[in-house]
């Protein structure tokens, strides 16, 4: 009966069986399958063993080399495969009675043909996802000698038996003896139906292409360029540049001017892809989802983002790092124009990485091969930022990261650090609303949130972007005039740092127009303090840097991007003083009108007083002067009491009310520092006539855009900067029952640009090619 046992599977593991041939293994397994043996013989019985309950799951202490080990042939090899477990008595003791044994063999024949289908499917799926965890052959051995107590089994006498299938009991009973050979792995020997083999995918691989900017690229031609002692004396005289009148396509007509050293004299190519002009393709694949969210453009669905022709062909002029400047700026293009300035922004920050990146990597593989390097790597400036842009309130700076957001991430993969707090200190103000009474212009320049003090440092990384980056680690600079100018300070400040500005590459001035009525000083110091020196090192390292940076020639590589609503001359003067761009300029002019003066119902008569000026830059002390002997003493009179005085300038208007004051003249002071008490005080006198004159500035109608009632007489200092303000201060008459009501108007012939914004090209061609009279006289209004 003992040896009856052990071809049962009841196996010892202090004893190994007797080799067999491989034959009588053939001939054992095969009797296994042998219905027509008597259910009485041990074949039969120890058939019955394997048709258990609850079989017991291989453990994770097996690894896969133990299943390749003393393979069983035949059934044993089928039902070793599937995982079921053959129970095996664990005690010492050879005195066990066949009795016990018939026992334990007759509990563990209760078991169904749905059970048992469902263990198999059970094992099957195991056997698919396979085990995780491989164990060598040393730890399968050391973890084989130790019994679980989760695999015993009770008998029906009480009496625990461990539970092993074939193939482990037969591993572990060799392994016993000789562990060197357990360790001889053999392969294993089934036959596989071609009709079961799933098929294998084949394992896709993925080629990475190095990317590079092409040699001639716009960023390459541009700032890869060394400029001799004869390109630069031509840079600072312009009068050496080639000037022509050129008509761009979306943008109207403008003047192109460019030097010798100015590779390329054609603004645009419309056949051209944005791709094949340089533009990053991961720019590219999202230029059509910030058109429709951000510019309300619908895309058709072709492979080419829709940008319209103003767009483009803006585009391809700063892709080319020509200066520009845009005086007609709409407000209903603005966000388009805003959209493409962005789109370059990015794309220059994204090849300046790429080619620090592929020169770093370069570098770095000459070095381990230790070759000799005959090549200088430089690409770097003295610190890292290298786009300025400049706006005047917060409201531009969200919607100009919100931009570059939508440019540069998709939904899945996108992450941008501190958003929380920057929708906290730029979103707009729950209680920031706009009378619906105001002008259209005013409703949409001050919606959202109207702060001019910020600054805000970006750094772009491969998924994302970083926002309240410090300066000196960001690549785009985000500030109103007003906030960087805490930062730069003044001569003689103690604490005070414009390092920064040393190696900025792209200068934008959103909305320059604005900077104007705010503080144009903050303005022009910034110009003062770019590619200024910097008086410390902070890590650069100066074997990468440019030479024409170290030669101080920084400002004829950087670009300037000008966009203003109107066209001023001190936003055109920057262009004149501040910069030499290698690559030419392009100045647009404003579409011709028939002015502003159309739009005025109040009927009157415009007097239009041309006074002398020798130059422009006598022209404050000639109209003062003018103004104060042959103006003033007409409107002196008691009836011409009610006299409101448009002042466009502060210090033309700091200069007025001390001579006022002087004089002793009766006077309402209406400006943009007048507290709101102050100002009702000053309107209440002007109406009950307690006071004869008010001065009203130009910046507290741009700011405040006030009504003001029982105006008599009026007078324009000078001709306004906003065309739109000529009219709804001459639309204050429409309320009066006035007769002798009157519009006066000084101005003189430098003043060409603002005096065809306000009446009319043909009109201010007539009066300024007239040289025998200085009045004219304009009715306006209905009949």
């Amino acid at each position: 009966m003992r040896g009856k046992n052990k071809q049962k599977g009841f196996l010892k593991m202090s004893k190994r069986p007797p080799k067999q041939s491989r034959d009588a293994e053939e001939m054992e397994s095969m009797s296994l399958f042998d219905n027509s043996i008597p259910s009485g013989s041990r074949s039969s019985k120890v058939a019955r063993v394997f048709d258990k309950e609850d079989p017991v799951v291989q453990s994770d202490d097996e690894s896969e080399e133990d299943s390749f080990d003393n393979q069983p042939d035949g059934k044993e090899q089928l039902l070793a495969a599937l995982g079921v477990k053959a129970a095996r008595d664990t005690s010492d003791d050879e005195s066990s009675s066949d009795s016990e044994v018939q026992e334990s063999v007759t509990s563990l024949e209760d078991v169904t043909d749905s059970e048992a289908s469902a263990v198999e499917e059970e094992d099957s799926e195991e056997n698919v996802n396979g085990d995780e965890d491989d164990l060598s052959t040393e730890e399968v051995l050391n973890s084989e000698s130790k019994p679980d107590p989760s695999r015993k089994r009770v008998l029906s006498d009480g009496e625990e038996v461990e539970e092993l299938s074939l193939a482990e009991s037969s591993s572990a009973e060799d392994s016993s003896e000789d562990v060197p050979q357990s360790k001889k792995l053999k392969p294993l020997d089934l036959a596989v139906d071609p009709d079961d083999v799933l098929p294998v995918e084949p394992v896709k691989t993925k080629v990475v292409v190095k990317e590079t900017i092409k040699p001639d690229d716009s960023f390459s031609t541009h700032f890869e360029q060394e400029l001799d002692e004869t390109k630069l004396l031509s840079l600072a005289d312009k009068k050496q540049w080639t000037a022509k009148r050129v008509e761009v396509v979306g943008l109207g007509r403008g003047l192109h001017r460019y030097p010798p050293t100015c590779d390329s004299t054609e603004l645009s190519d419309p056949t051209a892809t944005l791709p094949s002009v340089g533009l990053r393709s991961r720019l590219f694949n999202h230029v059509g989802k910030t058109l429709k969210q951000h510019c309300g453009v619908q895309q058709t669905g072709d492979a080419e983002p829709a940008l319209s022709r103003a767009q483009r062909s803006m585009f391809d002029i700063i892709n080319q790092y020509k200066d520009l400047y845009n005086p007609a700026v709409t407000n209903e293009h603005l966000e388009q124009f805003r959209m493409v300035y962005c789109l370059h922004s990015l794309n220059h920050i994204l090849k300046t990485r790429l080619t620090v990146t592929n020169n770093s990597e370069e570098k770095r593989a000459n070095e381990l091969k230790k070759k000799a390097m005959d090549k200088e790597y430089r690409d770097q400036g003295l610190t890292r930022p290298k786009v300025l842009v400049l706006t005047p309130f917060k409201e531009c700076a969200r919607r100009i990261v919100n931009m570059f957001e939508s440019l540069l991430m998709s939904k899945k993969k996108s992450f941008i650090s501190n958003q929380k707090r920057f929708l906290s200190e730029f979103s707009p103000e729950e209680d920031s609303g706009i009378d619906p009474k105001k002008p259209d212009d005013y409703v949409k320049l001050f919606d959202g949130n109207t702060d001019d003090c910020f600054r805000l440092g970006v750094q772009l990384s491969k998924s994302g972007m970083k926002l309240y980056v410090d300066f000196y680690k960001a690549d785009i600079l985000l500030c109103s005039p007003l906030g960087l100018r805490l930062i730069l300070g003044a001569d003689g400040d103690l604490k005070r740092d414009y390092d920064f500005m040393s190696s900025i590459e792209v200068l934008i001035l959103d909305q320059a127009d604005v900077f104007l009525m705010q503080n144009w000083e903050h303005l022009l110091h910034t110009m003062r303090l770019l590619h200024v020196q910097p008086k410390e090192s902070r890590g650069t390292d100066y074997s990468r840097v440019r030479m024409w940076t170290l030669d101080g020639h920084a400002k004829h590589y950087r670009q300037t991007i000008v966009q203003s609503c109107v066209h001023c001359p001190e936003v055109a003067a920057i262009f004149t003083k501040h910069c030499a761009n290698k690559s030419g300029e392009v100045k647009l002019e404003p579409a011709t009108s028939t002015g502003s003066i159309c739009h005025i119902v109040s009927q009157m008569p415009l007097l239009f007083q041309r006074f002398p000026s020798s130059s422009p830059g006598t022209l404050p002390d000639d109209r003062f002067s003018y103004f104060i002997k042959e103006v003033l003493p007409r409107y002196t009179g008691k009836e011409k009491a009610g006299t409101l005085i448009y002042v466009p300038a502060y210090y033309d208007y700091v200069r007025l009310r001390n001579y006022f004051h002087k004089e002793k003249l009766e006077t309402s002071l209406v400006c943009e520092y007048s507290s709101e008490k102050a100002v009702k005080r000053a309107k209440k006198k002007f109406f009950t006539k307690e006071t004869h004159f008010m001065l009203y500035t130009e910046r507290i109608h741009f700011f405040r855009r006030m009504h003001l009632k029982k105006i008599r007489q009026l007078v324009f200092y000078s001709l306004p900067t906003y065309p739109q303000f000529f009219s709804e201060i001459c639309n204050m008459y429409k309320t009066s029952q006035l007769t002798d009501a009157s519009c006066l108007v000084l101005f003189s012939n430098s003043e060409a640009h603002k005096l065809s914004m306000c009446i009319g090209h043909e009109r201010t061609k007539h009066i300024l090619t007239s040289t025998k009279k200085n009045l004219f006289m304009f009715v306006t209004g209905e009949e």
